[in-house]
């Protein structure tokens, strides 16, 4: 993670190259110019054209090469872990995550979700119906994951909203 904030003409020109690369207008694989002619294209200082790949080879936009120069890498779709134990509705949920550009990882017991969890390293998300297969095998399921996992956002989802009350406190 950068140590450093961009100031408003970064952050421009920031804004402008990721969308060109996310609208596909510098499809993946695309090279570049050096980070000098991209400075003296958007009028900034070489520095900050440095700054602004840096950011955007954090993001997983770009991949800087020694000696080879910079590329356009195709963005990576963040995974999204449902777990629900009805097919139908996991296969719902499943596409709205689609909807909103992210990969859906089903899995209809605890057991597939921890698994899933320990070995999908790019799981950004957990969406867990708490009744799976009933409320305490939910719950146990939410605070396996909160205790293992306490920087992968969590949303348990329930039509009950009691059964949430032993998570406060």
């Amino acid at each position: 993670m950068t140590a450093y904030r961009l100031g408003p003409r970064a952050t421009r020109v920031l804004e402008a190259l990721r969308q060109r690369i996310l609208r596909d207008a510098l499809p993946e694989g695309t090279k570049l110019p050096s980070h000098a002619d991209l400075a003296a294209t958007y009028g900034v200082a070489p520095l900050t054209m440095r700054h602004v790949l840096a950011r955007l080879e954090e993001e997983g936009l770009v991949q800087r090469e020694q000696g080879r120069g910079t590329f356009v890498r195709r963005p990576s779709m963040p995974t999204i872990l449902v777990l629900e134990d009805e097919p139908d509705v996991g296969l719902v949920l499943g596409e709205y995550v689609k909807a909103v550009g992210a990969q859906p990882l089903l899995a209809t017991t605890t057991a597939d979700g921890l698994r899933a969890l320990a070995t999908e390293r790019s799981i950004a998300l957990v969406l867990s119906d708490v009744h799976v297969p009933d409320a305490a095998d939910g719950l146990e399921f939410i605070r396996a994951v909160r205790r293992r996992w306490p920087e992968v956002p969590l949303v348990a989802v329930t039509a009950y909203s009691e059964d949430l009350a032993p998570l406060h406190g």
